[in-house]
């Protein structure tokens, strides 16, 4: 294959472990599923379901995620790393992707807080959603102090000192 089938294959593999991590933020805080959006992947994931060998959904789809990342590091690096310090990575990359995506939503939801749109569409009350669910175990023992939420604060924090954990973990691996 030339090097535009490999970008298109990289390209269709990443768009595909979106979708699997975006399933799996969504079963993992289970969101209200007759949100249209998380209808959309649910339904595209449900043929998936009936063919694969695990029985939790959640396992499950956390599996494929590393799984189609392995093979897009396999496709790149397979001749500089050996098949288990890609795992590894998958594994690694695929949890930086969750931090990613729960950071921009709870900035999201905290910006949502402030505007309070009139009109509601399925993507924002998702966006508010996953944003509440995140925030509601640090918010029982937070509490708002003259109407501000410190909430959001300490789980920034708390994903960046994540963040810059999978990072070193990432440079000691590779």
């Amino acid at each position: 294959m030339n090097s535009s089938s490999y970008q298109l294959l990289g390209l269709f593999l990443s768009v595909l472990n979106y979708g699997f991590i975006f399933l799996l933020i969504f079963s993992a805080l289970k969101v209200d599923y007759y949100n249209s959006i998380v209808k959309i992947f649910v339904k595209a994931y449900k043929p998936i379901s009936k063919i694969s060998l695990i029985s939790n959904q959640l396992i499950n789809v956390l599996f494929l995620a590393v799984l189609i990342k392995f093979v897009s590091l396999y496709l790149l690096y397979s001749n500089s790393y050996d098949s288990s310090v890609l795992i590894l990575v998958a594994v690694i990359q695929n949890l930086q992707i969750i931090l990613r995506i729960v950071l921009f939503t709870i900035i999201g939801g905290v910006i949502l807080s402030w505007v309070q749109p009139k009109n509601s569409n399925a993507f924002l009350d998702l966006v508010i959603e996953i944003s509440d669910k995140i925030l509601m175990p640090l918010r029982q023992y937070i509490p708002s102090a003259g109407g501000l939420d410190f909430s959001p604060l300490f789980i920034f924090i708390l994903i960046q000192f994540l963040s810059g954990f999978l990072n070193d973990l990432l440079r000691y691996v590779v």
